[in-house]
């Protein structure tokens, strides 16, 4: 007898979960023991795109049915082909029923289905054992007047929908989760949520908003968002910035990654934008909210550009002490100075991207941008070797009297040799005596 087939069911189930259910499933073959083994691990992952049409429904039939009560602590499916959501709902209720912990739906439900009246299952909204809730692809109209998940501390919204006119069917839905840490919502599109505006929970810590940008789409219908998330430490934001934000509450934030496009004149692109220039976007109170964050991430030139539009609403950022931002060319840099002179305890400086462009006439003329920066720790991301860079960099060692580090990663040496662009780098004069470099 092989040691395998010696192990008791339970660890050979536990083996199993480990594996797609579409291979799990092949052990069937092996021997009677093994027939209905597979049926019987923990994690039940089943993809309409492995085993498709009526085929599939059958097979998920079959593996609960064999399964009986056993408990199940991950359940993901994903069937973008619905043929019986009735069917579908009963697959959701059973493995509720059996004390599932971490549960991922995905089931693209089209148009169709959803004029038909698909929703789904109340039940869904008042299981006490979910610690992990995933939705994908779906429109939800409204909740069970009893709507609760006592245990649920990450929800992760894709593509779904808050429909309703009448009610806020996402302030409800956060308002029954009251020990939620994390949220994640990918791919929504705020301006359709007539009645859901609002992101409230006193328990969160981490919050994750993105939108895939795209040309086309100006934000200009985009009403205001209201942020009431006392408790968030970290946040994740790509978006168009809407016309409001009339409360903004994160004053436990730490950690800020920003991806913000401001609205110009009906332009998705502010760098286009002058002086002058119609703003549709107002993102003053979320600059202000942003005052206690200790590591800012502005991965955008756009977002480098909201600073410089909304200039006068920067704080004083008493408590920053790591900043990256992503230049674009020539204007992008004309927020620096701006967020620099607002961060009187900044330690580390990141530039992610090219290091040198003409800003003259955008706030960073004469190679000012760092002049009184008190940063420790300067790296610079993609460096090129060009006069320019050379020039720029001999300006920030010369200025920068509390810089003990600087690294620097060549990005790309265009024919140059990469020894001879480090000799030039060790050999720029510094004004801190403490000052090492790194070349990468």
């Amino acid at each position: 007898m092989d040691r395998i087939s010696s192990l008791p069911d339970g660890v050979l189930s536990h083996i199993l979960s480990f594996l797609p259910l579409k291979k799990a499933a092949r052990t069937s073959v092996l021997s009677k023991r093994w027939r209905i083994l597979f049926a019987f691990t923990p994690n039940l992952d089943l993809d309409g795109n492995e085993v498709s049409g009526q085929s599939f429904m059958d097979f998920v039939d079959r593996v609960l049915t064999v399964s009986g009560n056993s408990p199940i602590k991950k359940f993901s499916i994903r069937c973008i082909e619905v043929f019986d959501p009735a069917r579908i709902n009963r697959w959701i209720c059973d493995v509720l029923n059996r004390g599932v912990l971490n549960c991922a739906l995905h089931l693209g439900l089209d148009a169709e289905d959803a004029k038909d009246g698909y929703s789904l299952p109340f039940e869904i909204f008042t299981c006490k054992t979910l610690l992990k809730l995933k939705l994908a692809g779906f429109s939800i109209d409204v909740l069970p007047e009893d709507a609760f998940l006592p245990a649920l501390e990450s929800l992760v919204l894709k593509s779904v929908q808050f429909c309703s006119l009448h009610v806020c069917v996402f302030q409800k839905l956060l308002s029954a989760c009251p020990v939620l840490e994390d949220l994640v919502m990918n791919d929504l599109n705020w301006e359709q949520w007539k009645w859901s505006r609002v992101v409230s929970s006193p328990s969160l810590e981490r919050l994750t908003i993105k939108r895939t940008l795209f040309y086309g789409f100006d934000g200009s219908d985009f009403g205001s968002i209201t942020f009431h998330t006392p408790n968030v430490t970290y946040l994740y934001y790509s978006d168009f910035v809407p016309g409001s934000y009339p409360t903004v509450n994160l004053d436990s934030l730490v950690e800020a990654s920003l991806d913000l496009t401001v609205t110009v004149d009906h332009t998705w692109d502010s760098c286009f934008a002058d002086e002058g220039d119609p703003i549709t976007s107002n993102p003053t109170n979320l600059i202000k909210g942003l005052r206690n964050v200790e590591i800012m991430n502005l991965l955008s030139h756009e977002s480098l550009e909201m600073f410089y539009f909304f200039r006068e609403a920067i704080p004083m950022f008493e408590n920053l002490f790591h900043l990256s931002f992503t230049p674009g060319a020539g204007c992008s840099w004309r927020g620096v100075p701006f967020m620099l002179n607002n961060s009187p305890n900044l330690e580390t400086l990141i530039i992610k991207g090219p290091l040198h462009h003409d800003a003259s006439g955008y706030g960073c003329s004469g190679y000012s941008c760092l002049l009184s920066c008190p940063v420790k720790v300067l790296k610079i991301t993609e460096y090129l070797g060009t006069t320019g860079d050379v020039e720029q960099l001999r300006h920030f060692l010369g200025k920068l009297s509390c810089l003990e580090l600087l690294e620097v990663d060549i990005f790309e040496t265009r024919n140059r040799d990469e020894l001879q662009i480090t000799k030039e780098l060790l050999m720029l004069p510094r004004a801190s005596s403490k000052c090492k470099i790194k070349v990468n």
